[in-house]
């Protein structure tokens, strides 16, 4: 299993922030007939990877263990649900979970079922530049104030004000406080809302995180707007990995990059979920292949060992259940 150094402690102000965005009501859940679930899974905003990935694993494993989507705005509310036991799996950001373990038991506890994809920082900024420091009389911009700033390297941010949407107000803010650049962030409740921000004159970029590729990002264009560089040097369990998005002319392009992992509380071994769980772990294992050379999601292709879970403890389901542990009852 490898093991990485997690970031370090987050002072009050990121708790502030967690506390606040994990506290938002989450979207209603998907009706689940009684009796017609073995697991409920906390996924992610409809459209985006999490709900992509969940559907390709109910796709190969569901005739082994029934997998129900319980929706949500991504990895930080999904460790809320997994606390509040109003979903039995879910997935989340590592940094995200080494952030809210000092200060939540629950999350602390938590297991790796599985690894999965890295989400990506995507920043993006206006082709053609932003307006900053304009005087405003009336609600109009005065003609002759201000300056033009274009954003194409992550430096460029400095004193710059961004809307982030999502896990990106937690990954910004620690970048900021690795960096230094002042960075003033704006919280957006959507990708769209964000976007509207940047086009209004409101900020000067938009950071939000996704696995790649992301719809929202493969549909705009660069006449209008540019994928911004990240080329520091992270700390762990960051990376810079490079990926490409020909719509906006980004080849080879650096993000920043944080992996995700399927988490599980740890079950009482030998109890009917520790079993279930069991079954979803030994299968998406058994799966692998199929997963990362069928036509799902490309996210699969970037899981290199199934126990390589960056230091949280693996949950030893699947070890026991290939000991002889008696398979779980399944739901008719």
């Amino acid at each position: 299993m490898t093991s990485l150094r997690p970031i370090a402690a987050a002072p009050l102000a990121l708790f502030a922030l967690l506390a606040a965005l994990s506290s938002q009501a989450a979207p209603p859940a998907l009706p689940v007939e009684e009796g017609r679930c073995d697991l409920r899974v906390a996924t992610g905003p409809r459209g985006k990877v999490y709900e992509k990935l969940f559907a390709d694993m109910r796709s190969v494993c569901g005739d082994e263990v029934t997998l129900c989507a319980v929706p949500s705005e991504g990895g930080l509310q999904n460790l809320s649900l997994l606390a509040a036991s109003q979903a039995d799996v879910g997935l989340a950001q590592l940094d995200t979970v080494d952030t809210m373990k000092d200060g939540d038991e629950s999350v602390r506890r938590l297991q790796a079922v599985m690894p999965l994809h890295a989400n990506l920082l995507h920043v993006l900024s206006l082709t053609a530049g932003s307006q900053v420091g304009t005087t405003m009389l009336f609600g109009k911009p005065v003609p002759g104030t201000g300056r033009t700033v274009v954003v194409r390297n992550y430096e460029d941010l400095r004193g710059l004000r961004v809307a982030a949407v999502g896990s990106a107000q937690l990954m910004g803010r620690t970048m900021d406080r690795q960096f230094g650049y002042r960075i003033e962030f704006d919280n957006a409740d959507s990708d769209e809302r964000a976007l509207e921000m940047l086009r209004a004159g409101k900020v000067q970029a938009v950071f939000t995180t996704v696995g790649w590729p992301s719809p929202l990002i493969s549909r705009l264009r660069d006449d209008q707007y540019t994928l911004v560089r990240f080329e520091q040097k992270p700390p762990l369990p960051y990376q810079v990995v490079k990926r490409n998005y020909q719509n906006l002319g980004a080849l080879n392009h650096p993000f920043l990059a944080a992996p995700n992992l399927l988490l599980s509380p740890p079950y009482k071994a030998g109890g009917v979920y520790f079993k279930r769980v069991a079954v979803l772990q030994r299968c998406l294992v058994k799966h692998l292949d199929t997963l990362q050379e069928g036509s799902y999601h490309p996210g699969w292709k970037e899981v290199r060992e199934s126990d390589q879970t960056f230091g949280v403890q693996m949950f030893p389901g699947a070890a026991a259940q290939t000991a002889g542990a008696t398979a779980p009852t399944r739901h008719k």
